[in-house]
């Protein structure tokens, strides 16, 4: 398993996400499976496709009137079976952090159950 590398705080989910993450890698779709964190600086997924560590991805939140897109890159992957099931670590690009915080607040406020 990996070490913790994250010195900023993030909030850990156990329910489902309301509304529609849409994450491209290397401009290919990849089903997002659950969101299993997020911070200000980063994110981490659940996924269904092959992703490899270094790729570019962008990240869309789409729930009533949210519309938030974000850019990052994966700095871990954790491969969770042979046909491209895998835990992603995404860190988020911080030269504008408007729509890191915007992705923040719109998914923690889309939560029941929040652990931190």
């Amino acid at each position: 398993m990996n070490s913790e590398r994250r010195n900023q705080y993030r909030n850990v989910f156990e329910e489902q996400l309301l509304g529609e993450l849409h994450l491209h890698a290397e401009g290919r779709p990849v089903a997002v499976l659950h969101v299993e964190d997020v911070s200000p600086y980063g994110i981490g997924l659940l996924t269904d496709g092959f992703v490899s560590n270094g790729s570019s991805i962008s990240l869309r939140y789409q729930h009533e009137t949210t519309d938030i897109e974000v850019l990052g890159t994966v700095v871990w992957r954790v491969p969770m079976d042979s046909e491209g099931l895998a835990r992603l670590g995404i860190n988020l690009q911080e030269d504008d952090m408007v729509p890191n915080v915007a992705l923040f607040n719109a998914v923690t406020s889309c939560f029941g159950n929040v652990l931190s």
